[in-house]
């Protein structure tokens, strides 16, 4: 069935996630902070694996190889995170938040529980549940 794309899921999600993609750059440059919503995950979920090396980061993001390295580069140069060789792969890097790291973490948490919160205002505890039990069988749909 040929539909418009404002009733087509997979537009909805993107127009949402480009939305709050938008809006949670707007919240971080009004704090100070100079950091897009790709690096914030990526600072996250280093701040919640230390020493995770660079294709895990890549895999558990969802993002590209390429983008991680760019991410990476970038957040080495502001001195937020550092790489450190894993014992017995020369290949491969740990990557560790430094102090100004783990200090913006911090910084940026009571920021993204706002940001999530305001996205899901006016929407019951019953119906959020069910739109991730949805979302997620969408995503393994595509498996």
């Amino acid at each position: 069935m040929n539909k418009p794309l404002e009733e087509v899921y997979i537009y909805l999600i993107e127009r949402t996630a480009r939305r709050f993609k938008k809006t949670s750059q707007m919240v971080f440059k009004e704090h100070g902070i100079d950091l897009t919503g790709d690096q914030w995950v990526v600072l996250k979920r280093i701040s919640e694996r230390p020493g995770i090396n660079q294709k895990e980061i890549a895999d558990t993001t969802y993002k590209d190889p390429a983008s991680v390295t760019r991410i990476l580069d970038l957040m080495e140069k502001k001195q937020l995170v550092v790489r450190q060789p894993i014992p017995g792969n020369r290949r491969a890097y740990g990557l560790e938040l430094t102090k100004a790291g783990a200090d913006l973490v911090n910084k940026i948490l009571p920021l993204a529980v706002d940001l999530r919160a305001q996205g899901i205002d006016g929407i019951s505890e019953q119906d959020f549940e069910t739109f991730k039990k949805v979302l997620n069988t969408i995503y393994k749909n595509f498996e």
